[in-house]
């Protein structure tokens, strides 16, 4: 059922009329020259340029679901001692990409992620957690293979190095007053490296601008809590349509995968709350996100600013396990090219 979903919205939004294309030459010196705020490693520069981003992700989880639906909180409560309620995941993602050639970048990100989980006992106990942490950093290369006309490729390849906690305690009423393990899902670092490969293609007419690029992550070996992370897959399509020299709106679809964890942290009791289960923790869904950028043409004022908006709307879900599910996200970001 997703992925009737993801074919049907691909293709209303990838039918924005992108013609013409023989004489037009691709630009990034646009409102749209850039994919839409949540894509990241989405263009290559040119040799010597140097670009900075931060971006500010938000996302707001609600309810355990299960397949496609959505379990009473009672339901929750006879198969687990705690139900998890809520998640808000804040992402502060700072980035520097430098231009090394003209066909090669180099890109290198960090996290600093806020979380805060609300939760109920079976016992009727209402109580939150919270960690603030660092996620783990990211380092990728991007090799362009195609730079002809209106049309823009290449290819990446990183890796993420495990420099976030895979591991963040905090008090519960079954450990008050000292801490113990949190779930999976409060958890900003792996403890693991990772693979990063990946592929992007976009094409540019005078109208506006159309993208896809395909991603994963593939997590390789155990951390010192004894699991790994699943590997995630992701797509995303995009349009975008400039509306004048300093606007774009943008729609796009994202469709994620993610496997379940491989082992297990001893210290989580799989039977007290879904977030301690990692086994059932796979799924995919899709998102429709939706954005507007502004942007400062050159020779004007702090030309060469960039700044954007998108927000997320999950359209279609499947959960293997018991979890919380995305309600809503948003991502705003700036950015500026030197």
């Amino acid at each position: 059922m997703v992925r009737k979903s993801l074919i049907v919205v691909a293709l209303l939004a990838m039918s924005s009329p992108i013609a013409a294309q023989e004489e037009y030459v691709w630009t990034s010196k646009r409102p749209d020259g850039h994919a839409p705020i949540g894509v990241t490693a989405d263009r290559t520069l040119d040799r010597g340029i140097v670009e900075f981003s931060y971006r500010f992700t938000q996302l707001n989880s609600k309810g355990v679901w299960f397949v496609n639906d959505s379990l009473p909180l009672e339901t929750t409560l006879e198969s687990y001692q705690v139900a998890p309620l809520t998640l808000s995941n804040r992402t502060h993602n700072f980035s520097v990409a430098v231009g090394a050639t003209d066909d090669l970048t180099f890109v290198a990100n960090m996290d600093y992620s806020s979380r805060s989980r609300e939760q109920l006992t079976d016992g009727g106990v209402f109580y939150v957690n919270e960690i603030q942490e660092l996620g783990d950093l990211s380092l990728t290369g991007l090799y362009s293979f195609m730079n002809s006309g209106p049309y823009r490729a290449h290819v990446q390849l990183g890796a993420s190095v495990p420099t976030g906690k895979e591991d963040v305690f905090g008090e519960t009423p079954f450990s008050s007053p000292d801490a113990e393990a949190l779930p999976y899902d409060m958890r900003p670092g792996s403890g693991t490296f990772a693979l990063l490969p990946g592929i992007t293609v976009s094409v540019q007419n005078e109208f506006g601008s159309v993208g896809a690029q395909v991603g994963a992550n593939m997590p390789f070996g155990t951390n010192d809590r004894g699991f790994a992370l699943g590997s995630m897959v992701q797509a995303s399509g995009w349009a975008s349509y400039r509306i004048n020299d300093y606007f774009s709106m943008s729609g796009r679809v994202r469709w994620q995968h993610w496997s379940g964890i491989n082992g297990a942290d001893p210290d989580l009791d799989p039977t007290r709350d879904p977030g301690n289960d990692g086994f059932f923790l796979e799924g995919e869904r899709v998102d429709l996100p939706l954005g507007i950028n502004f942007y400062l043409p050159e020779g004007s004022k702090f030309g060469g600013h960039r700044l954007s908006l998108e927000a997320i709307f999950p359209i279609a879900h499947e959960y293997a396990g018991p979890q919380l599910a995305l309600d809503w996200g948003v991502v705003m970001g700036w950015q500026v090219v030197f």
